[in-house]
């Protein structure tokens, strides 16, 4: 698939099948992370790949506790049976580092350059993927990201689902970027 298409077309998907992902393409898929530039070609990143509906239900619940309580405007929004967090996706992947406050803000760079590639490639192969970022409150709870896998000293950077989207993505129109200045 043309770069560009995949580029125009992704969008962040909320709605996701129970059909499970290929083992292959979340190999192809994490392999692509692999392939982002990072700061001094340090390659901070782990992997965490949850298929464990129990273990994502969990993320999930503690998330939605821990954000209503740092964010109580958003407690109404999150007093919902739903899963708002990661809306019953298949599959959540954590891009994770190890705590090191001198690389912290370029850690968090790596992965996210990491985390594009990955999406862009799931949408290659027809996935859908959605950024869930408040899954980095976690970081605060030992307890649970022992449960997910982390590494001692490490934590969540990049949180992310992916699976078969329910519907079609929708390739709404975005605006050309404003350019402020130019200089040559």
């Amino acid at each position: 698939m043309d770069i560009d298409v995949c580029i125009r077309g992704r969008r962040s998907v909320r709605a996701y099948t129970q059909e499970r992902v290929a083992k292959e393409q979340i190999e192809t898929i994490l392999e692509a992370g692999t392939w982002a530039p990072t700061g001094m070609n340090r390659q901070p990143w782990r992997f965490i790949v949850i298929e464990d509906k129990q273990l994502i239900k969990l993320v999930s619940d503690e998330t939605k506790e821990l954000v209503k309580k740092a964010m109580p405007p958003l407690a109404t929004q999150l007093n919902t049976s739903e899963d708002v967090i990661c809306y019953d996706a298949p599959m959540l992947i954590l891009i994770c580092t190890e705590k090191d406050p001198q690389w912290a803000q370029i850690n968090l760079l790596d992965c996210v350059l990491a985390a594009q590639n990955m999406f862009l490639k799931a949408y290659e192969y027809g996935l859908g993927t959605c950024y869930m970022g408040f899954v980095q409150f976690l970081n605060s709870k030992p307890e649970v990201l022992r449960r997910l896998g982390m590494p001692e000293n490490y934590d969540i950077q990049v949180p992310f689902i992916i699976g078969h989207p329910k519907d079609r993505q929708d390739n709404g129109i975005r605006q050309k970027p404003n350019i402020y200045k130019w200089i040559k």
